[in-house]
């Protein structure tokens, strides 16, 4: 589904100069001391009711460190998360917990983000009766919810271990869906699974944002996945967004170098058909520590583009005038849309 133009619409979802460091004890030197990582360093973001947004980039860029400070997982160091208008980064415990059951996440592992000890009835269960939903009809609840899953309702009362990694997936679906939230973070929820089992997935998911108007931020390293998943997609880099648009003009027209280097990176399945592949590039050096990211842009000691102002100068996340308005980029030399084909 391509991204519609969301002019006039106001986001369910508003994340805006968001912050997340972390302290880390610096062991070099007599006296020690602490570094400040910088996991996640002012991002911004919009997510609309119904939509997906795709959020990818290398390992350890902070995009699974992003979506777990949106969801007040960990508690951001500054900035604003506003969720239909309420600020979520900085209400109390107390004040934030009847929004939990609108904003709910589903995780990597699914082996380790379920408890071994409890059933699936009663994993399932607990969302219900800490938000008091569904009082006396707890287990027909927690039965439709693994019927709508693909699981047996009958295997209300097996353990985890009694399933296989997809399934243990779908367990995991089943608890987020269980209070009907009105957002999903999916944190590489189908990296750990085998490829056949990826794509009935991600086809769950699929249909249950058709049927439920769910809207997602949908964290992957897999860029064909995104691709076909998701409205929009958001390209992150050593804690910020480098480009940010509707999915089609990040694959087909992208702008920013790390996104072209990304997507040259990906398969290409145009190969087994007999086209020529296409021209791989390749990043020089390591990605730098987020302790001590580049001045300006922090893609530069690996940009082919970098010149002297990119520094002294922090691009900023715009769109121009050659672009779509809804098609940002942080750069201070994009590539022209002249001459672009699609990367993928």
């Amino acid at each position: 589904m391509e991204s519609t133009n969301r002019a006039g619409q106001t986001p369910i979802l508003t994340v805006r100069d968001l912050k997340m460091h972390f302290p880390v004890k610096n062991n070099e030197g007599l006296l020690g001391g602490r570094q400040i990582v910088k996991a996640v360093d002012g991002v911004d973001l919009d997510l609309y009711a119904g939509e997906t947004l795709g959020l990818v980039g290398e390992s350890g860029c902070g995009k699974s460190t992003l979506g777990r400070s949106i969801i007040r997982l960990t508690r951001p160091t500054a900035g604003s998360v506003l969720f239909q208008g309420t600020e979520m980064a900085t209400i109390g415990e107390r004040q934030l917990r009847p929004f939990r059951r609108k904003l709910q996440m589903i995780f990597q592992d699914p082996y380790g983000s379920l408890n071994p000890r409890q059933t699936v009835g009663t994993i399932i269960k607990t969302p219900l009766e800490v938000h008091g939903l569904a009082k006396g009809k707890e287990k027909e609840r927690v039965q439709d919810l693994l019927a709508r899953v693909g699981l047996n309702p009958e295997h209300y009362n097996r353990y985890p271990s009694e399933f296989s990694g997809g399934q243990r997936q779908r367990i995991g679906i089943a608890r987020a869906l269980a209070v009907e939230p009105q957002v999903i973070i999916a944190d590489e929820p189908v990296s750990a699974l085998d490829v056949s089992i990826q794509a009935q997935v991600i086809n769950l998911l699929n249909a249950l944002r058709r049927d439920l108007g769910i809207a997602f931020i949908f964290i992957a390293h897999d860029l064909g996945v995104v691709r076909h998943f998701c409205d929009r997609v958001a390209v992150m880099y050593l804690g910020k967004i480098v480009e940010y648009g509707p999915k089609h003009e990040v694959y087909e027209r992208p702008r920013h170098p790390y996104t072209q280097a990304l997507l040259s990176a990906a398969p290409d399945l145009n190969v087994v058909r007999g086209v020529p592949p296409k021209e791989h590039i390749r990043l020089v050096g390591d990605v730098p520590s987020p302790i001590d990211p580049p001045s300006g842009c922090r893609f530069r000691t690996r940009c082919w583009k970098a010149q002297a102002i990119c520094a002294e100068q922090e691009p900023v996340l715009e769109s121009r005038d050659d672009s779509a308005q809804d098609h940002r980029i942080a750069c201070h030399f994009p590539a022209q849309l002249e001459g672009l084909t699609a990367a993928v």
